[in-house]
Formats: structure tokens, C-alpha cells, sequence
């Protein structure tokens, strides 16, 4: 089974003179403004965009895996960090022509996981797994 692994952000600063920080989550997504969720956007396939281009095209259905380092012990939804993070990494994914499309014909499975806590370096680790070839 062919696997691919790389890191993408939780969190994304926005801002030229006064940053602020946005973590990724579906409560957050919910509540922005158009044009901020778009910035964000944007902003998360800049800061992918170098790992992504390094990956190989994936040929057939695969499985993605979403694993969550979160910067504090506060607990927190998986699914509600992971549901943005899969969205925003996937239309990445399909841009830069990793993915053909994000359907259910290429990717027939989601998988969240809790890595553990990493204050240094909060993030999000993805496995892509080819399931079946084409």
C-alpha cells in the first residue's frame, strides 16, 4: 500500500501590522466573514503549497488520516478542527493535481486521530493511503 506523509497547519495568522490568530475549527468557519474565510484559504495553500508540489499524483482511491497535535491540554472535538483542516487541505490537494477530485471515487475514507499535545508545534499530520489502484 502506497502512503504519503505530510504536515499542515491548525492555526494561521492574518494581518499586516497587527496579526491575529485564527485556529482552524468548525466553529470558527462558521462565524467568519466571507472574505476572511477566503484569506484564510488562500493563506493555508501558501503555507502547504512547497510540501504539496513535492508530493507524488495520487492514481486510484485512498484513504486520508488526520492526526491532531493540539497546542494545550483543553479537550476539543476532533472532528470539529479536522472537518476544516480536511476541507482546506483537500482543495489544496485537488489544485495542485495530487487528487483528481476530493469525491467519494477518490477518497472513500476519512480518518481522525488525536496525535497528543505539542505546545512548540501545534499541527495536523496527514497519511494519504492508496487503497485501491486504478
Amino acid at each position: 500500500m502506497e502512503k504519503q506523509a505530510f504536515s499542515v497547519p491548525i492555526k494561521l495568522e492574518v494581518g499586516l501590522v497587527k496579526k491575529k490568530t485564527y485556529y482552524l475549527n468548525l466553529n470558527g468557519y462558521r462565524n467568519w466573514q466571507f472574505q476572511l474565510n477566503n484569506q484564510l484559504k488562500k493563506l493555508f495553500k501558501i503555507e502547504v503549497a512547497e510540501v504539496i508540489r513535492k508530493l507524488k499524483p495520487v492514481v486510484g482511491v485512498c484513504r486520508v488520516t488526520y492526526i491532531i497535535y493540539y497546542p494545550t491540554k483543553r479537550a476539543f472535538d476532533i472532528d470539529n478542527v479536522g472537518s476544516v483542516v480536511t476541507k482546506f487541505t483537500h482543495d489544496a490537494l485537488v489544485e495542485f493535481n495530487i487528487l483528481e477530485d476530493d469525491n467519494y471515487h477518490f477518497v472513500s475514507e476519512i480518518r481522525y486521530e488525536f496525535g497528543g499535545v505539542d505546545k512548540e508545534n501545534p499541527r495536523c499530520d496527514v497519511i494519504i493511503e492508496v487503497l485501491k489502484d486504478e
